[in-house]
């Protein structure tokens, strides 16, 4: 089993429709390729965790890596790991910019969120990392 985390900047012209066509594109692919992962759209940022196929999920983020929808994709981390952490999410996705204006509520979100990271057993750098990412990027924006 294989993962890969990134994180990157949306285009500046990206609306909330075109965020909703990245997670259905997501979703349909992923599916077609039997990758899960999460992703994480906060503050114009995606961070994105796939796990799967080693051939596969880095066909999979080539695309990612050449749609310009993106910019500044930088990788967090890739390795080999024994089992996938989410396992029943084709690709579960969140956008908590919708709640830009309850700074607390997000801060709750993201507390929530990462609360799932405690509860890994074995954590793989790849994982570590995804989480730290979204960390830095709701809690602590400034490290970005």
């Amino acid at each position: 089993m294989f993962e890969l985390s990134y994180k990157s900047v949306a285009g500046l012209e990206l609306s909330k429709e075109d965020i909703l066509a990245i997670r259905d594109t997501a979703i349909r692919t992923n599916e077609e390729h039997d990758i899960t992962g999460c992703l994480v759209f906060y503050n114009n940022h995606f961070i994105q965790i796939l796990e799967g196929n080693e051939v596969l999920v880095k066909k999979v983020f080539s695309k990612i890596a050449e749609d310009n929808r993106h910019s500044n994709i930088q990788v967090l981390y890739e390795g080999e790991k024994d089992q996938r952490f989410f396992p029943d999410w084709n690709m579960a996705f969140t956008d908590i910019s919708a709640n830009s204006g309850q700074d607390t509520e997000v801060k709750s979100y993201a507390n929530n969120l990462l609360l799932l990271s405690e509860f890994i057993e074995k954590p793989t750098t790849t994982l570590k990392m995804f989480w730290r990412g979204i960390n830095n990027l709701i809690i602590n924006p400034t490290i970005i």
